[in-house]
């Protein structure tokens, strides 16, 4: 019944989303709800952007930034492959040169390249580098990540009340052994492609990030500390949305929905209870309304929970139960 309120009250994206995810629905039928997506003016305005996106400039929180136009193009069902999507880009030669050889770069380039399915050669090694990279780390379940601060010197005074990770778990962007959230993008996009071998270790990077222990880790991980006695807010860490240890306060639905690609993750209690919890939101009619902190539209990072909307017209009072509605179905379709 939800699905059929959905095609029948939704904007173009939801509509086309439902039936490319939730439904089963003619090609013909699928091709001319994608041009009712990109006649919108959202639509566009984000295909502009894309445009002019500089490979370069991957990290921050405003639209012009990688980390956020590529996965909000995906929210409204665009990725390569599309004509209008390819139209808006540089050619694949171009964009292999262009984006950095940095690690810093590559760990949040590469993860939403590979989610809007770039057919870039060097991805995917990069992406089996990074879970073997972590995976030696997380198979021992250790927790020992932090230093005693009162070996480093210099020690900026607005990072004194954090710890120090330990140089061997992180030295360096390129020797990062923690997961960080773009990996988790990473892991999503590629999971069900990639071999056994490969998804047993993904699972066991993913029963790190469900246990208990990582909970009390520090939120955003805490300081790294580099060569000359330099220090950087490492941040990015896993933590788990809607999670009922810490009273529900961390109301991140594009991360749940990140997790719900892994089977282990849906047979969780965490994730069993964080859908539990979203269904106290259903209405009388079979619908769901969320609070509105839980669809937050606004100018920050989108593994952080921003950027919600599915252009639908917030004016109207209904659109929260239109877009509560379609996350819910998708969370539900895992369980």
């Amino acid at each position: 019944m939800s699905v059929e309120w959905l095609t029948a009250n939704a904007s173009p994206v939801i509509q086309y989303r439902t039936q490319l995810e939730l439904m089963e629905v003619s090609e013909d039928k699928l091709q001319n709800n994608l041009a009712d997506v990109l006649a919108l003016s959202q639509t566009q305005k984000r295909l502009t952007l894309l445009k002019y996106m500089n490979y370069n400039r991957t990290h921050g929180s405003d639209s012009t930034h990688l980390e956020n136009i590529l996965p909000m193009l995906c929210d409204f069902g665009l990725h390569y492959g599309i004509d209008a999507f390819n139209c808006e880009i540089k050619s694949l030669d171009e964009i292999s040169a262009i984006v950095t050889d940095k690690n810093y770069d590559k760990l949040i380039a590469y993860p939403f390249l590979l989610r809007s399915k770039f057919p870039l050669e060097g991805l995917l090694v990069f992406a089996v580098e990074r879970i073997n990279t972590i995976y030696d780390f997380t198979k021992n379940m250790d927790f020992d990540i932090y230093d005693d601060i009162s070996d480093y010197k210099g020690v900026p005074k607005n990072f004194q009340d954090r710890p120090i990770i330990k140089p061997d778990i992180a030295c360096g962007w390129g020797k990062i052994r923690l997961p960080l959230i773009y990996d988790i993008v990473m892991f999503a996009a590629i999971y069900e492609g990639v071999s056994l071998a490969l998804k047993i270790k993904i699972d066991n990077i993913v029963a790190y990030i469900l246990s208990s222990e990582y909970d009390i880790v520090e939120p955003m991980y805490g300081i790294l500390a580099a060569e000359h006695r330099k220090y950087y807010a490492m941040g990015w860490d896993c933590k788990k949305p809607f999670n009922d240890g810490q009273n529900y306060t961390y109301p991140n639905l594009h991360r749940l929905l990140l997790y719900a690609e892994f089977p282990t993750v849906v047979k969780s209690n965490w994730f069993q209870n964080a859908v539990g919890y979203l269904t106290q939101y259903k209405t009388a009619n079979g619908t769901y309304v969320f609070p509105s902190e839980y669809l937050r539209e606004a100018d920050s990072n989108w593994v952080l929970g921003s950027r919600m909307s599915l252009a639908e017209n917030r004016r109207k009072k209904q659109y929260a139960e239109i877009e509560s509605t379609f996350y819910m179905l998708k969370l539900l379709r895992f369980i």
